[in-house]
């Protein structure tokens, strides 16, 4: 009765997981410290966030195409 359970795992990963773990406490550590904007620090926490945003929007997007696929070849009850 779960046949997209993985799928709507890595959806929920890609949606929840990966800001909550890489993006946001980037951005909040450079919200709360204010390093400068001419340190190392500022720039490794603005580059770590951009680049997992950017995972975060690419697993989105196939993991919502994995289930689209998926859909395809479904059947209620199918014996695997």
């Amino acid at each position: 009765m779960f046949p997209f359970f993985g799928d709507i795992n890595a959806v929920i990963g890609a949606f929840g997981c990966i800001p909550l773990d890489f993006v946001l406490p980037m951005v909040f550590y450079n919200v709360t410290f204010k390093p400068s904007k001419h340190g190392l620090m500022f720039w490794a926490n603005t580059l770590i966030a951009t680049i997992f945003s950017a995972f975060g929007v690419l697993g989105a997007i196939s993991s919502i195409r994995q289930i689209g696929l998926d859909a395809k070849t479904y059947h209620l009850f199918a014996n695997l």
